[in-house]
């Protein structure tokens, strides 16, 4: 069996394991969402995040499993989403915009701030009345219960070998809750971080791990060392690598917890003044 072959074999049985658990994992995340405490974060798949800070319950591209795999996982309860205060959006793609789930809560008081780019979707497919969207404006800071969100364009493009540009419009966020400022750039296709306005000093970066287009074999992955640099530059003290176990992409495109250690390893040498972590579908993160 060569290496390719042999890890897209361990990719289905850790996605079959998944599906497995996903009922108990989704009311494991429910149950602790609900209950109040700390400033707290839970991944519903790889880089869509269900948040409590303070005593307000808030979201970030939330997705289901079976909207991934295509309905061969079982269905959950979403109707306990009810509690949600306000959802953010990013962008169109598929592992990021649930449009079955939207169109689940779409009679719920929820505020949804949607990007330009997706905002027809989730109107005529999501079935959220315009009453209850906001079009989010770059750098133009949007205050939801007590939350200030800042939008801002996300660097979701790239530029290919031929010159060329491919990626697709995104809008990332800062996020001030009870006194702390963390970063969602979203899914972050060049690293180049003079195109990002300042955010200042930041408490968290939520990185979406992506080192190298086809080369989760390459040892390094070519992108290494300007991933990491990139989020280092943000001036944060923590980082939360994310995006992690994606069942939709090919293997060599597979980015895993092996992965995630090799940042780390980098982020140990040259940038330990940060602390960095990782964390997968239903873990819990302490903000």
């Amino acid at each position: 069996m060569d290496r390719l072959t042999e890890k897209q074999v361990q990719i289905r049985q850790y996605r079959d394991e998944l599906v497995s658990r996903y009922p108990a994992l989704w009311q494991n995340i429910i149950n602790e969402w609900k209950s109040p405490g700390p400033d707290r974060a839970w991944l519903m798949y790889s880089a869509n995040y269900l948040f409590r800070t303070g005593d307000v319950c808030w979201a970030l591209d939330p997705l289901k499993l079976n909207w991934r795999l295509r309905n061969s996982a079982p269905g959950v309860d979403i109707s306990v989403l009810r509690d949600l205060s306000f959802i953010l959006l990013t962008h169109r793609h598929e592992d990021h915009l649930d449009l079955d789930l939207i169109s689940a809560l779409k009679n719920l008081s929820i505020c949804w701030v949607v990007p330009e780019a997706i905002l027809s979707q989730v109107l005529e497919q999501g079935g959220i009345q315009s009453k209850r969207i906001i079009v989010p404006k770059p750098l133009q800071p949007i205050k939801l219960h007590g939350i200030r969100v800042t939008p801002f364009v996300g660097l979701h493009w790239e530029t290919l070998p031929d010159g060329t540009f491919k990626g697709i419009p995104e809008i990332a966020y800062l996020v001030k809750f009870t006194d702390k400022r963390w970063l969602f750039p979203g899914d972050t296709r060049n690293y180049d971080a003079s195109q990002l306005p300042d955010f200042g000093c930041l408490d968290g970066v939520f990185a979406h791990i992506r080192i190298g287009r086809g080369c989760a074999f390459i040892e390094p992955p070519l992108l290494l060392e300007l991933f990491c640099n990139f989020f280092a530059s943000h001036r944060s003290t923590r980082i939360v690598l994310t995006h992690l176990m994606e069942f939709r992409r090919d293997a060599d495109d597979y980015w895993d917890v092996s992965h995630a250690q090799t940042a780390i390893s980098f982020f140990q040498t040259d940038h330990r003044h940060i602390e960095v972590s990782y964390a997968t579908i239903g873990q819990k993160v302490f903000l």
